[in-house]
């Protein structure tokens, strides 16, 4: 039985700086969202949001008209760490969202009329976030509505069918930034090596996209290792459990309260955030694996841990600094490990005179202040270099290495859907499949039954004994 599966595609485009974004339209609008696993409101901004912190937004915005009903307000707040602060507040509308020109389905979508620090000058072209969360980490409206209103992703699904799953493609840094590349394969090479090294290394093609979004499941070629499944303990958040951190194989100790509250996914996180004294345990065990070698010519002991535990950068000639090849981190994540790509963590960039400027990034602190337990985010840091799909039916959500991520890519390549729906599909076919053949046996069972039984009378006054044999093997039939 062949069952028609319903699927979408995106391109992503941005960068780790001003988060990666997707092209929505919404009503006649076409919009720049922010791609966030972190919250559940897809949220836009609209003609009312005309105060100087708005007016920097690239157009268009949602237009008046599209907000005629403005009775339900709505208001959101995200706190990214101890010194992040952002907001908005706004109307709930219901609009007409569109994927590449194909109507897709009717969804609650938050006119935004009032921001602070949700919109950032340098991120002008984004112009609101695609809330792809689960339902119940919707804001609610005041007053509440009578009716609750789809999230875009679950309108989706219900209006269209779609499975329950989406699949997330950031292509690995490398790929779309050729100097990093260059410059990163260079300093992993022996010194002496590394003029003929640099020559070896081949231009890569522009990447015109920084990854793919796939809606309904995601293509078999878009992952270059297995995929490795991680449970999903709630269904708001992308919620996970961490088990430890690893570098170089090893476990970091010492690390408590890693789940406290909670961890997530959350690709509307630029960095991995842990609390400062996590943070400071793994950035410890960074420097004592020596993943990155100085040579003391340049840096002392002294430099070196204050380029680890003080972030600082350091500005030293080319051949003084070499990155381990064989180097890896990883998280636990409920028994499995999933690697944190080493390039990530690290900002190289060309200096004057064959110098170099290194430092590490895509770490940070999180927390809200002494109050509050800090929570784990794994944001980009981890995601980047990823195929990532979140089977939201089935709670898991799975890891893979990126595969063809500058490839172009469309709806009709996806060819891999979630194994729950794989599983209802097939159930409900099995439950036909036995209902007929239990319905047919029984019947089969009580005609044979019947037969025998009135065989049985005709020998009882001969052969009683018979009885007894006929009735056990009546009961088997039964049981067959």
């Amino acid at each position: 039985m062949t069952v028609a599966r319903w699927t979408a595609h995106l391109d992503l485009q941005g960068s780790p700086m001003c988060h990666y974004h997707v092209t929505v339209t919404v009503g006649s609008t076409p919009m720049n969202l922010v791609f966030d696993l972190g919250s559940a409101n897809t949220a836009v901004i609209s003609d009312l949001c005309d105060s100087a912190n708005c007016t920097f937004i690239q157009k268009p915005y949602l237009p008046a008209p599209a907000l005629v009903d403005r009775q339900h307000r709505v208001n959101a707040t995200y706190l990214g760490n101890i010194h992040m602060r952002a907001s908005w507040a706004g109307y709930v509308t219901t609009q007409l969202v569109s994927f590449q020109n194909q109507t897709q389905a009717l969804a609650r979508v938050d006119a935004i009329a009032q921001n602070s620090a949700f919109f950032v000058p340098r991120c002008s072209h984004n112009q609101g976030i695609l809330g792809l969360a689960y339902a119940a980490l919707q804001t609610v409206a005041s007053p509440p509505m009578k009716a609750a209103q789809s999230t875009v992703i679950d309108a989706i699904q219900q209006q269209r069918g779609a499975a329950n799953v989406f699949a997330l493609q950031l292509c690995p840094k490398p790929e779309y930034d050729p100097r990093f590349r260059r410059l990163y394969h260079m300093l992993q090479q022996p010194a002496l090596t590394r003029a003929r090294s640099m020559s070896s290394v081949g231009k890569a093609q522009p990447c015109r996209r920084r990854g793919h979004f796939w809606l309904g499941g995601y293509p078999a070629y878009s992952v270059g290792s297995p995929v490795v499944w991680v449970p999903l303990l709630r269904s708001r958040y992308y919620e996970v459990q961490v088990d430890h951190f690893l570098v170089n194989n090893h476990i970091v100790t010492g690390m408590t309260d890693l789940n406290s509250p909670r961890t997530i996914v959350d690709s509307g996180a630029k960095n991995i955030m842990l609390s400062p004294e996590n943070l400071q345990l793994l950035l410890h065990a960074l420097w004592k694996s020596k993943m990155i070698q100085f040579d003391r010519r340049s840096v002392s002991e002294e430099y070196e841990r204050s380029f680890w535990l003080d972030h600082a950068m350091l500005t030293l000639p080319m051949d003084h600094v070499t990155i381990v090849t064989n180097a890896s981190v990883a998280v636990s994540l409920s028994g499995h490990q999933v690697q944190i790509p080493f390039e990530n963590l690290l900002v190289v960039r060309p200096a004057q005179n064959s110098f170099v400027n290194i430092s590490w990034t895509g770490l940070t602190k999180s927390g809200h202040g002494s109050g509050h337990l800090a929570s784990t985010i794994l944001g980009n840091s981890l995601l980047r270099g990823k195929t990532v799909v979140f089977d939201r039916d089935g709670y898991q959500v799975g890891f893979a290495e990126a595969a063809l991520c500058c490839e172009g890519s469309s709806a009709q390549d996806v060819d891999v859907f979630p194994s729950t729906s794989d599983v209802d599909l097939d159930s409900r076919e099995q439950t036909m499949t036995i209902v007929v053949v239990a319905t047919f046996g029984a019947t089969l069972a009580l005609i044979i039954a019947a037969k025998l039984f009135e065989y049985a009378k005709k020998l009882s006054p001969q052969r009683k004994p018979s009885a007894h044999t006929l009735q056990n093997e009546t009961t088997d039939v039964n049981k067959t």
